[in-house]
């Protein structure tokens, strides 16, 4: 029963709400929490988590486990979320030390660990063929990256991870299934084949090939049966 109390107050962040890559976080007993309202991975749980955290006045510890650097370009090149990846994986960093990568006009934010924070406010100077500046940047959970999305609503028999990759990538049965079983199926980060995984609200399915998607709802049920599933498609 320890452990399963343990599981319940753990939840996952990434430097603001609503993050994909994201680290575990495990809350003391002494942070009062509901573990029993949100599935694991949503935002639900993300706003209820934090909220706690603000309520005991120790919302701030959240900076002990996600910085972030804020890059700004020169202006004379267009730097796409690939550029900088690139330029980070060019200092010689792991992918597992950096977190999201939001562009937006003046360049980007770069979440990461804080030894990884202070390395590339050091080092990186360019991204693509363009120079860049680095500054260290405060952030809230309010933060609030600029995405482009395709808004994807259809509905699905159940939801086993080869029916909703099915619906989300418009291919047949046996091509869901085909990719789910050759590992070219990611939920939530994790290669996933076994085909009857659950997906939930909240969960991230990268197709290789096909894109990657945010489910945000998954349960309401039609008249005939069958299941509603409301997602968005990064573009």
């Amino acid at each position: 029963m320890e452990r399963i109390g343990a599981a319940g107050r753990i939840f996952f962040w990434g430097g603001y709400i609503g993050a994909e890559r994201r680290r575990a976080i495990f809350l003391p007993s002494w942070i009062p929490v509901d573990t029993t309202s949100h599935t694991l991975y949503s935002r639900e749980r993300e706003e209820h988590f934090i909220r706690a955290l603000s309520e005991c006045g120790v919302e701030e510890l959240l900076g002990d486990f996600t910085s972030a650097v804020r890059v700004r370009k020169s202006g004379y090149e267009s730097l796409s979320h690939r550029d900088y990846l690139g330029a980070l994986m060019g200092l010689g960093l792991r992918r597992s030390v950096i977190g999201d990568i939001c562009p937006d006009g003046e360049g980007a934010v770069i979440f990461c660990e804080d030894k990884a924070c202070a390395f590339i406010l050091e080092e990186l100077r360019m991204a693509g063929r363009d120079s860049v500046r680095c500054e260290r940047l405060s952030t809230d959970a309010d933060f609030s990256p600029s995405r482009r999305f395709e808004e994807i609503a259809t509905t699905v028999a159940s939801v086993r991870l080869d029916g909703v990759v099915r619906a989300l990538c418009n291919v047949s049965r046996d091509e869901a299934a085909s990719l789910v079983g050759q590992g070219l199926v990611d939920l939530n980060y994790f290669c996933e084949k076994e085909p009857d995984r659950r997906v939930d609200e909240g969960d991230i399915i990268s197709v290789r090939g096909h894109g990657k998607y945010i489910i945000d709802r998954a349960g309401d049920v039609t008249r005939r049966g069958r299941i509603r599933l409301l997602a968005r498609k990064y573009v």
